[in-house]
């Protein structure tokens, strides 16, 4: 190969990571703020020595119990019915009600302020529940005024 076309593959080669990993961090960068108060917030639970914790957040079409109870009836008939109904078996499945952010094995950043920290709210979050990508930020205030910020990784979570 030439130098020439060496170097605009090269060039083309570079350029497109370069794009791609812009478009990658973009989507990493979710910064959650979570009000742990928020009926939105399913449940949460933090280790005394900040080593772990998990929060979940309900899918927004599944933060009252009445939607929760509907899907289950109707997820329950589909499963009564699946011999006759001809749907695939592997299709009949009960919907994700809320989405789980997880930490482990490693301590929060602690932050005396929120100023030049790009955040979006819960409910932001929950009208963007099925863009997440690995990882995911969040934060929540503490008593004292300060906030945690921690770095989480999401899993689906049905009850």
């Amino acid at each position: 190969m030439s130098p020439i076309k060496f170097l605009l593959v090269f060039l083309f080669l570079s350029s497109f990571y370069l794009s791609f990993s812009q478009v990658e961090k973009k989507r990493n960068s979710k910064i959650v703020f979570l009000d742990l108060k928020s009926k939105a917030l399913r449940e949460y639970t933090i280790d005394k020595d900040t080593s772990g914790v998990h929060f979940s957040i309900y899918v927004k079409k599944y933060e009252s119990k009445k939607e929760r109870d509907k899907a289950i009836k109707i997820y329950n008939e589909r499963v009564k019915n699946i011999r006759t109904s001809g749907e695939n078996p592997s299709e009949v499945r009960l919907p994700d009600f809320s989405i789980g952010f997880y930490s482990w094995g490693g301590k929060p950043e602690k932050l005396k302020s929120l100023k030049g920290i790009k955040l979006i709210t819960i409910k932001q979050f929950q009208d963007s529940i099925y863009f997440v990508k690995d990882p995911s930020y969040i934060i929540h205030q503490l008593k004292d005024g300060t906030y945690l910020k921690w770095k989480t990784y999401t899993m689906d979570v049905v009850d």
